[in-house]
């Protein structure tokens, strides 16, 4: 029972550590010279911004991010935890694409960093550019799926629904400035979330705390 409490105590709050660990990995990266070229920017400014070595700063930022996706994951399963039969399996399947995708995406990202400065060809460099930033606009659709599939109920509900489908609309525009905007909407869902179910299974475990100490 006390793993179990523990468990119900530390699970939910994995959201928040998602969120923040992500957040935290785009800041110092970017901080430390880490490129931020979009998919619309002209190429000769995507390579032009590779072109010289990052800084020790952009391999922490990626090591936040990477870990950011493990806590997602602890999040995800915890979430699902409540679902049967093929429901949960659906869910589960989304989430862990959604891993999977985020994970290579990083990767791609990872291998651009190293590149800098280290004789990528421009090709290669533009490239792996493309691939990183097609998985990462995949991430929008994979996360809009998984919100469908996660057993929430009342404002959380809606509020999935209607994210999901901001995701999903924004696939069709990749390139345009407000399509970032339903990912942001995803992250603060999830951290939204993250916090009321704390609470909720916190409230929860008052009884059996209760009828524990009788």
């Amino acid at each position: 029972m006390e793993t179990k409490d523990r468990l119900d105590r530390v699970a939910p709050l994995s959201g928040v550590a998602f969120v923040v660990l992500q957040v935290a990995g785009v800041i110092v990266g970017a901080s430390s010279g880490r490129s931020m070229a979009a998919l619309g920017d002209p190429m000769s400014k995507i390579v032009k911004s590779f072109h010289d070595p990052v800084g020790t700063g952009v391999w922490i930022g990626a090591y936040l991010e990477l870990a950011s996706i493990a806590a997602f994951a602890v999040f995800a399963v915890w979430l699902l935890r409540s679902q049967t039969g093929v429901a949960r399996i659906a869910g589960l399947a989304a989430a862990a694409t959604y891993v999977a995708v985020t994970v290579t995406a990083l990767v791609a990202g990872d291998a651009l960093a190293y590149g800098a400065g280290h004789g990528l060809s421009d090709q290669s460099l533009l490239a792996l550019f493309y691939l990183q930033s097609g998985l990462f606009f995949a991430t929008w659709g994979i996360a809009g799926m998984f919100l469908l599939l996660v057993p929430a109920a009342g404002w959380l509900r809606r509020t999935a629904v209607a994210i999901a489908a901001l995701l999903l609309i924004a696939l069709a525009f990749p390139t345009s400035d407000p399509s970032q905007t339903p990912n942001m909407l995803f992250m603060i869902w999830t951290l939204a979330a993250s916090i009321a179910l704390a609470r909720r299974s916190s409230d929860a475990r008052q009884p059996r705390v209760a009828a524990a100490a009788v």
